[in-house]
């Protein structure tokens, strides 16, 4: 009887040591698993913060402190010196209805104004835009070759394309913030007015920017208007 007892008494034990530790295992787990989510809450929230705090101006978007070029890319100052970030504006992406490939420059290689330099891939067609300013590209966004919707959807944001370092300070000449605003709000009328006469698609109604679809606008229209908005230099 002895024996017996003593037989239960440390199965007991060993059952409790067990729970007790898968206890403590789980308490471990939750204790690393909470911060995690608590941490991608929090940087949900602060992008979503972010894409609030972006100004409008007629409908389109502009980011503060960035410099916008006439072929509709911008460059603002990066996080290192001398390094600015590059990436399209919101006038772009509405002619882009969608981006499905990215080509970027190659780190090291020097550029000049309006070399095309990076290829979007948009609707079934290519798209090249320029470089904003004379430079040296520096860094390019991988994220952007794995997930080409980013410059679509985030255009300000994980859309950037690449880092450049501006050969001189030219790009001080360029439109910012309010000024910008202003420019991209010309540049929306001055896209829906081209797209009514020059290609004979009318405006939707109460003045809403004229999106022109590769697929309405057909190869020749697609054309004009990649060539009289996004190859300015």
């Amino acid at each position: 009887m002895t024996t017996l007892m003593e037989i239960l008494e440390a199965a007991g034990s060993l059952l409790v040591g067990m729970g007790g530790r898968l206890a403590l295992s789980i308490a471990g787990g939750l204790a690393l698993a909470i911060p995690a989510v608590l941490l991608g809450v929090g940087i949900h929230a602060l992008r979503q913060r972010r894409a609030r705090a972006v100004p409008m101006e007629d409908g389109l978007a502009w980011r503060p402190g960035a410099y916008f070029a006439p072929n509709h890319t911008w460059l603002a100052p990066g996080r290192r010196t001398g390094e600015f970030t590059v990436g399209v504006d919101d006038l772009a992406r509405h002619i882009l209805p969608s981006v499905t490939s990215v080509e970027l420059p190659r780190p090291g290689m020097d550029v000049h104004r309006g070399d095309p330099i990076v290829v979007l891939r948009a609707g079934g067609r290519t798209v090249r835009m320029g470089a904003p300013v004379d430079g040296k590209v520096m860094r390019v966004n991988p994220a952007v070759r794995r997930d080409p919707g980013l410059v679509h959807r985030e255009p300000y944001g994980g859309g950037w394309l690449f880092t450049l370092a501006p050969a001189d300070a030219a790009y001080m000449r360029l439109p910012q913030d309010r000024e910008a605003g202003g420019w991209l709000s010309a540049e929306r009328t001055r896209l829906s007015r081209f797209v009514e006469s020059e290609l004979g698609l009318a405006a939707a109604d109460g003045g809403a920017l004229v999106e022109p679809l590769p697929a309405a606008l057909g190869e020749e229209g697609w054309r004009k208007v990649v060539f009289a908005f996004l190859h300015a230099a």
